[in-house]
């Protein structure tokens, strides 16, 4: 089916995805990049 959508869609399909973190109390400064990944250069604990 992916491969038929693909071949005869005139649309491009966009996923987003969603992301959850637990941290414990303490833990400062941690967000994620445009990438969704961890910068941790200004982590502080």
């Amino acid at each position: 089916m992916d491969s038929i959508v693909l071949d005869e869609a005139v649309i491009v399909p966009l996923f987003y995805d969603e992301v959850m973190r637990f941290t414990q109390k303490g833990i400062e400064n941690i967000s994620p990049n445009a990438f969704n990944l961890l910068d941790l250069k200004r982590l502080r604990k």
